[in-house]
């Protein structure tokens, strides 16, 4: 049937590719403690995943589905943390602080507008004040104040020509010189003193020995480790999901790989952001990795659809919202914050730009007859993006649940007819481990150097407030 593959063929192509996929990866040299072997074991493990699907109507209409699924989602989960994901929510909030906690989940915290303008009017009242005193002591020290006697003051004594030089000829110096560094006034006191004490063992001015100073080695620093749970490139799967897509009318719907250290609480992994999204995605799940002597991995996930392929009027419940992976709290209270506020302070902070952007101090966006800011309605598409939808767009939903277990290089195939799940792991080496720690160090101090030459950019060319508008990072 159109759309449909032989599984063989499936894991052949793919196993030809991680196999590949292996042999290209080259190890760069790193820093490994003496007590542990590069190329041992380390129990840490990569793991990769990718789903497919094919929705199309031949397809979903080959099937008797079951017309009520259940699913639902685990009491304890966790989180991949994803660097790209955290970007782009500082590149979307630039005045949130936003945190990446243990578990995968984000905090969001938003300042107060209130608070920041009532700050930068502080800061130009207090300025207005330091250039009032300057003025006031500029004034005091004009030279119309200067008493006259100031100025008939005779000039001091020139120093006297020639000056009598001290006899140090009637001084009994010693027979030897004294090397630097030594106690030469005791030599001069005391007469029988013949010999110049020794200097070679004396520390030098900032107390390390010179010797020792000039032949110690650099500081190498220690190895990392890389993170855990955290998304990384796809490189065991990646040649063979690219030919599958070219070659057959499946979508890839997902595909991750994340590194898990050893001996880590098993917790399931949610992958879909229902409880955040302002739109429903179309496939959720989760998935459960269980080490021991036979790793397993437990699938669980469903597609939701429109439900061509039932009768007109029909009707289920709907399946669960994902917890939500980000909370919004106040940054001063760290109290939760409800969408509704949140999407009135991001109205609050797009206004407040608007003005500065229009040439306006920030301190005149406050109405001075009020006090207070002028009344914001935060437009719909705002509200969206704080809260999830509260009715499920769908009719029905196709679910996939299994267990299976899988040696490490092999590649676990889930055949379905419209979900197919494909997974592998392998075992890190403590050279590959400390590697990827090497380079997610590297990338981190890179991105942190750009970050305070572009922060450093910005102070330069920001003004004050209550002179001309600031740039938009100076709203934190």
């Amino acid at each position: 049937m159109k759309g449909q593959q032989n599984p063989k063929w499936v894991l052949s192509l793919l196993m030809v590719s991680c196999i590949a996929a292996g042999q290209d990866t080259a190890l760069i040299p790193v820093n490994v403690p003496d007590s542990l072997d590069p190329n041992q074991g380390s129990g840490w493990l990569r793991i990769e995943l990718a789903v497919l699907v094919d929705n199309s109507s031949e397809v979903i209409a080959s099937e008797a589905w079951p017309p009520y699924p259940t699913t639902q989602y685990p009491n304890s989960h966790r989180r991949l943390e994803d660097d790209q994901v955290l970007k782009a929510l500082s590149g979307k909030y630039p005045q949130s602080e936003i945190i990446s906690e243990p578990d995968g989940s984000i905090t969001l915290l938003i300042p107060d507008p209130q608070q920041i303008v009532a700050k930068a009017k502080a800061d130009a009242l207090a300025a207005q004040q330091q250039e009032i005193m300057q003025n006031m002591g500029q004034n005091s020290s004009s030279s119309d104040d200067i008493p006259a006697s100031i100025d008939q003051a005779s000039p001091p004594p020139e120093p006297a020509e020639n000056p009598e030089p001290i006899a140090l000829e009637m001084i009994e110096a010693p027979d030897k010189p004294a090397n630097a560094g030594a106690d030469w006034l005791s030599a001069f006191n005391d007469p029988s003193v013949t010999d110049m004490p020794d200097n070679s063992a004396l520390p030098s001015a900032d107390g390390l020995d010179l010797a020792e100073e000039d032949t110690a080695e650099p500081t190498t620093p220690l190895p990392v480790l890389p993170k855990s749970f955290t998304v990384q490139p796809v490189q065991l799967l990646s040649q063979g999901l690219d030919q599958l897509v070219r070659s057959n009318p499946d979508r890839l719907a997902l595909s991750t790989s994340w590194l898990q250290a050893p001996e880590v609480a098993n917790l399931p992994i949610v992958f879909d952001n229902s409880g955040d999204d302002p739109e429903w995605p179309q496939l959720q799940g989760f998935v459960q990795i269980r080490t021991g002597d036979t790793l397993k991995i437990g699938v669980n996930f469903w597609w939701n659809t429109q439900a061509a392929y039932l009768p007109e009027g029909f009707y289920m419940t709907p399946p669960p919202m994902a917890p939500p992976q980000r909370l919004w709290r106040d940054e001063t209270s760290l109290l939760p914050l409800p969408g509704a506020t949140v999407a009135k302070r991001q109205a609050t902070f797009k206004a407040i730009e608007t003005h500065l952007d229009a040439g306006l101090p920030l301190i005149e966006f406050v109405d001075p007859t009020t006090g207070f800011f002028r009344e914001l309605t935060p437009e719909a598409n705002d509200q969206n993006n704080f809260s999830p939808p509260e009715t499920w767009p769908w009719r029905h939903f196709i679910h996939v649940a299994d267990t299976r277990s899988v040696s490490e290089g092999s590649i676990r195939y889930f055949d379905h007819p419209v979900l197919k799940i494909i997974a592998t792991w392998q075992e890190l080496t403590w050279g590959e481990v400390y590697q990827i720690g090497a380079a997610d160090r590297e990338r981190e101090e890179l991105e942190a150097a750009i970050e305070a030459a572009q922060s450093a950019a910005a102070d330069s060319i920001a003004a004050p407030v209550s002179q001309v508008p600031p740039n938009k990072q100076s709203l934190r």
